[in-house]
């Protein structure tokens, strides 16, 4: 379980981006955090990714204190961000920069980035800069070095569909969505509530960086 206790994220002094958030999220649930542009939809991933420390509260993973858990080591969290995080280098390079993170050996290393880079369709982009590629290249990108995880404990995902035309968006979304396994948790950040509703169990509404209310979905994932 994820909890939030009220937690406080304030990037100015007397502006909170988050406001005394309290929530409670079960293992394996599929959340949508819905809100306009700047209720602090980004600002609650950045927290769960440890790439924010809030400035009062506390967040919660199974009754231990996230500030105390090793990502490299004890929790797997991947981290779509909307502007991909990504090196100043070629295609090929940043899905090799994920394995020899993880100490993957040379050889190994060899295989295992050829054949992401077939598995999404970025053979012909290997040593083409990231700067260079469309936005829909980078979503591909970013899904390619996350799936050399074997597992993933909580997936955070930052509006990816927006910004793409149909086609791109439905792929997208199937690919997403073959990364919702059962016993991942799973954080979808949108403004398009009609999306979040077509595949997450539980709809938490931001407003202003508070949380304006929380409703459950009927829907239930296959």
């Amino acid at each position: 379980m994820i909890e939030f206790c009220n937690v406080k994220l304030g990037y100015i002094k007397e502006y909170y981006a988050l406001y005394n958030l309290n929530l409670k999220v079960g293992n394996g649930e599929k959340v949508a955090i819905v809100g306009a542009q700047d209720d602090g939809k980004t600002s609650f991933l950045r927290l769960l990714a440890k790439l924010e420390k809030a400035n009062s509260g506390d967040i919660y993973y199974n009754d231990i204190l996230l500030d105390s858990i090793d990502y490299s080591k004890d929790l797997s969290v991947a981290y779509l961000a909307y502007k991909p995080i990504l090196l100043s280098a070629s295609v090929k390079k940043n899905i090799e920069y994920v394995l020899k993170l993880r100490e993957v050996d040379k050889k190994e290393r060899k295989d295992i980035v050829n054949k992401v880079l077939e598995d999404f369709g970025l053979k012909n982009l290997e040593n083409i800069k990231v700067k260079k590629l469309t936005m829909y290249q980078q979503r591909l990108l970013q899904f390619a070095m996350i799936s050399i995880r074997q597992k993933i404990d909580i997936l955070l995902v930052d509006d990816i569909l927006n910004g793409l035309n149909d086609s791109e968006r439905s792929n997208i979304k199937d690919i997403l969505l073959s990364f919702m396994k059962k016993d991942t948790t799973v954080f979808y950040a949108t403004s398009d509530i009609d999306l979040a509703k077509s595949f997450c169990e539980k709809i938490v509404y931001l407003k202003l960086g508070a949380i304006d209310k929380i409703e459950n979905n009927k829907l239930k994932l296959k």
